[in-house]
C-alpha cells in the first residue's frame, strides 16, 4: 500500500507505503504513525481503514462473474509465437539441466517479440506491447551483452525495447511493483529466469507453486518460464508446475570441447489447446561479439536420443527398411517396445510384403510398393 500526496515533497508527493496485513490493528496502527509523521493534518485512521476495507472487499469478490457466450471454436487459441510455443495470456515452461542454453533461448525469443522479426523457422506476432525480463540469476549486464549479441546476428540495428528487472524476492511478494511497471511500460509479455528462485520458497511444495502461479495470472498478460531439472532429470518440483503450464518444452544442447557453436533441441512435452509439434533443433553460433541463430534438424544431431521411440525410429528408417531386431538393437530398446511403438503410430510407418520382415517410414502407397517386389503393406 502506497500514500502520495499533491503536496510538493522530496520524493515527488510519495508520503509512505509498504506491505499491510489488512486485518491487523498493529499493522494498521503502524502505517497510521508513519502517515501522521509526515502530514499531521488529515484524519489518517479513517483513510487508511478505508483504504484496508475498500482492498479486502475487492479481494473477496475476485473476478466479475460473466455469461459465457458462442465462442469461435477454431480461432479462440491465439498464438503469440508460432509453432505452438507462446499462447497469448498463457504460461509456458521451458525446462532442462543446468547451463543448457535455456536463457539463450528465452532472450532470443524476447529479441524476436521485440522487433517483430521472425527467425529460424519461429514466427512471432506484431507486438502490440512490450516485454518484461524478470532475471533471479544473472545480472543487466549478462543479459544486455546477450540481447545485443542476438540483435547483431539478425541484423538488427539499434538498442532494443526490452525492460529488465533484477529480482530478489519472490513473484508473489513483489507482485504489485511487477504490475505498475506492466501498466506503465505497456508490457504484454513477461519471461520468468528462473521460475524456481521466483517461487521463493520449497519447488517441491504445491502451496508455494500454486502462489506463484496464482500471482502470474493476475498479471493477465503472456509469459514465458524458465526452470530446471531434478536429479533424475526430470522438471523440477511440485506436479503442480506442471499442471499449471499451458505448454511444456524440455530443452537440451549439445556442445563439444573448445567449440564456439552449441545445438539445442526443444522437445514439446505438454500442450493444452493444440497438438504436440515435432521437435525442432537450432544451432548458435559465435562470431566477433556476434550470436547466430540457425535451424538444425534434431534427427542428425546427438540430441536425437531425446526424441520419441517412434520419431527415432522414424529417423532411423530413413537410411532404408529395416527388421525390428536391427531396430531394437540399434536404439538399445527391445523388440517388443519397437512393435508396440509401431501398432501405438499405424500411420507413420509400413511393413514390406517381400517376406524380409522389414519396415518402412509411411510414406505413398505407390512408392512403398516400389521397395519391395510384392508391394507393402500399411500397419
Amino acid at each position: 500500500m502506497r500514500f502520495y500526496t499533491d503536496r510538493p515533497t522530496s520524493a515527488d508527493g510519495f508520503l509512505t507505503g509498504g506491505r499491510v496485513i489488512l486485518e491487523s490493528l498493529s499493522s494498521k496502527a503502524s502505517l497510521i504513525k508513519s502517515l501522521r509523521e509526515r502530514e499531521s493534518e488529515l484524519d489518517w485512521v479513517k483513510i487508511v481503514e478505508q483504504a484496508c476495507n475498500a482492498a479486502l472487499d475487492d479481494y473477496r469478490r475476485g473476478q466479475k462473474e460473466v455469461q459465457l457466450a458462442e465462442v469461435d471454436v477454431k480461432n479462440h487459441v491465439k498464438w503469440v509465437v508460432t509453432p505452438g510455443l507462446l499462447q497469448e495470456q498463457n504460461p509456458t515452461l521451458i525446462y532442462g539441466p543446468g547451463n543448457t542454453g535455456k536463457s539463450w533461448i528465452g532472450i532470443w525469443l524476447a529479441v524476436m517479440l521485440d522487433s517483430g522479426e521472425s527467425s529460424c523457422g519461429i514466427s512471432v506476432e506484431p507486438q502490440q506491447g512490450k516485454i518484461l525480463y524478470l532475471d533471479w540469476e544473472t545480472s543487466e549486464d549478462e543479459i544486455g551483452a546477450r540481447v545485443t549479441m542476438i540483435r547483431r546476428g539478425m541484423g538488427l540495428q539499434g538498442p532494443s525495447t526490452i525492460w529488465y528487472k533484477a529480482m530478489s524476492t519472490g513473484l508473489a511478494q513483489d507482485i504489485e511493483s511487477i504490475r505498475n511497471i506492466i501498466v506503465s511500460k505497456g508490457i504484454t509479455t513477461v519471461i520468468l529466469d528462473s521460475v524456481a528462485s521466483a517461487c521463493m520458497g520449497e519447488p517441491e511444495s504445491a502451496e508455494v507453486v500454486l502462489r506463484t502461479f496464482g500471482a502470474l495470472r493476475t498479471l493477465d498478460v503472456s509469459s514465458l518460464i524458465i526452470d530446471h531439472t531434478n536429479k533424475e532429470g526430470h522438471l523440477f518440483g511440485s506436479v503442480y508446475k506442471f499442471n499449471a503450464s499451458r505448454v511444456i518444452f524440455e530443452a537440451r544442447k549439445s556442445q563439444q570441447p573448445d567449440d564456439d557453436l552449441i545445438v539445442f533441441g526443444l522437445f514439446h512435452r505438454k500442450s493444452n489447446n493444440s497438438k504436440l509439434i515435432r521437435d525442432m533443433g537450432f544451432e548458435l553460433s559465435f562470431e566477433d561479439d556476434t550470436a547466430i541463430f540457425s535451424r538444425k534438424d534434431v534427427r542428425d544431431t546427438p540430441l536425437a536420443e531425446h526424441m520419441r521411440v517412434a520419431d527415432q525410429i522414424a529417423a532411423l528408417l530413413r537410411r532404408g527398411a529395416m527388421t525390428v531386431p536391427d531396430i531394437a538393437d540399434e536404439l538399445q530398446k527391445s523388440e517388443g517396445h519397437v512393435r508396440k511403438v509401431f501398432s501405438d503410430n499405424s500411420r507413420m510407418f509400413v511393413r514390406l510384403n517381400d517376406n524380409s520382415g522389414r519396415y518402412a517410414n509411411a510414406m505413398h502407397e505407390e512408392v512403398a510398393e516400389s521397395l519391395a517386389p510384392q508391394g507393402g503393406s500399411w500397419l
